[in-house]
């Protein structure tokens, strides 16, 4: 993706222009998405947290002790996926009103998408050239996942700018505060607990026990303040979440239809990516962040809102050799199907079909690279 030249030049005025008018029609119609829905957000899960009312009971089956407070008006269902620890972090939500606090999480998503660019540039894209970092940054603002999760009200970007602060933490050797970034990204522990793994690859283990036993001592406080056991406040969450496990778009678990096959298969993938992140060579960062990037999306269950994040394997592609830059075009072709190719054949079954061997095969390949370093450099 290095342009260079005059016609490099126009063609590259000619993509600004035309991804920066698709990015400014998605941010108005995720705006406005998010006004009318949200309904991911989980506010009400929160806010039955702190009303001391568990909020998995009322996800599985509903009492009625929420009845009285009205704001089933704008959260049709309850569905609280999330442990309390993490439902704790909403907190400053839960002072609001419901529908002002919908307005808050949009305010919060667009602020912390600015914040996420930012973070982008200072960590992983410092090395690559402003001009093509802008371009894949209006890419990801134009495409059907970040529309998507802006209107649904979703948490990946919110938890995606989380794990960037403490990787831009723990580049400056800031232990403490990289810890509590670690402990608010993994609010998607679905995406961020397998690109944690960047922090064993670092060997950075002090970040990795502080922020999980942060997590204990919150799920601790939970048990206490609801008055449940501290396994309770562990299954229910995953009672709640495993009732979508066969619902993502190109997961492990939408291929087979959710069920306990999917979950061994799923563990099985994280202790090979867990292994590769203990022997990766030190100078293939990018390859492995990007690998632990693809599979995070497809080890677990994720709908395409949540693909945005394919921005990040760019600053592997980008940096490959001339001799291999048709990689980085295959890599690109593939963002692009998943950006906006499926959103034109509304997701159809036989279009996730095609997106999702095309986006296996890139992955497997990845994998492979990585494999082939590792073994490389043990010679």
């Amino acid at each position: 993706m290095v342009l260079r030249g005059k016609r490099e030049k126009y063609l590259r005025v000619v993509l600004y222009g035309i991804l920066g008018l698709l990015a400014a029609v998605s941010i108005v119609q995720g705006c406005r998405n998010a006004e009318a829905y949200s309904q991911d957000f989980q506010w009400d899960a929160a806010k039955a947290l702190v009303l001391r009312v568990n909020p998995y009971t009322e996800s599985l089956n509903p009492t009625g002790a929420l009845d009285a407070y009205g704001f089933e008006e704008y959260f049709k269902q309850m569905e609280a996926n999330q442990f309390p620890s993490l439902l704790f972090l909403l907190f400053p939500y839960t002072l609001l009103t419901p529908l002002a606090a919908r307005y808050a999480w949009l305010i919060s998503n667009l602020v912390f998408t600015g914040a996420m660019v930012w973070l982008l540039r200072k960590t992983f894209f410092k090395e690559m050239q402003a001009q093509v970092f802008y371009l894949l940054v209006l890419l990801m603002i134009a495409g059907t996942p970040w529309r998507n999760q802006i209107g649904v009200g979703q948490h990946t970007i919110f938890s995606f700018l989380f794990f960037l602060l403490a990787v831009y933490f723990t580049q400056r050797e800031k232990t403490v505060l990289a810890s509590l970034s670690l402990v608010v990204c993994y609010f998607k522990y679905t995406l961020t607990v397998p690109l944690a793994l960047y922090f064993v690859y670092k060997r950075k283990w002090k970040e990795l026990v502080i922020s999980v036993s942060i997590h204990i001592l919150l799920t601790i406080g939970a048990a206490f303040w609801l008055k449940e056991s501290f396994l309770a406040m562990i299954i229910e969450p995953l009672k709640v979440s495993s009732a979508l496990s066969g619902e993502g778009s190109m997961d492990i678990g939408a291929l087979m239809g959710g069920g306990p096959y999917a979950f061994v298969l799923a563990g099985l993938v994280m202790a090979g990516l867990l292994f590769l992140s203990f022997v990766m060579p030190k100078d293939q960062e990018p390859l492995l962040v990007s690998i632990l990037l693809l599979w995070s999306l497809i080890v677990t269950y994720h709908r395409s809102y949540d693909y945005f994040v394919m921005i990040l394997p760019f600053c592997y592609f980008n940096g490959l050799t001339n001799d291999r830059k048709w990689e980085n075009a295959v890599y690109t072709i593939l963002v692009f199907a998943v950006f906006f190719v499926l959103r034109l054949f509304s997701e159809s079954p036989a279009s996730l079909a095609g997106v999702g061997i095309f986006y296996y095969l890139v992955t497997f390949a990845l994998t492979g690279r990585g494999i082939r370093h590792c073994i490389l450099n043990r010679r």
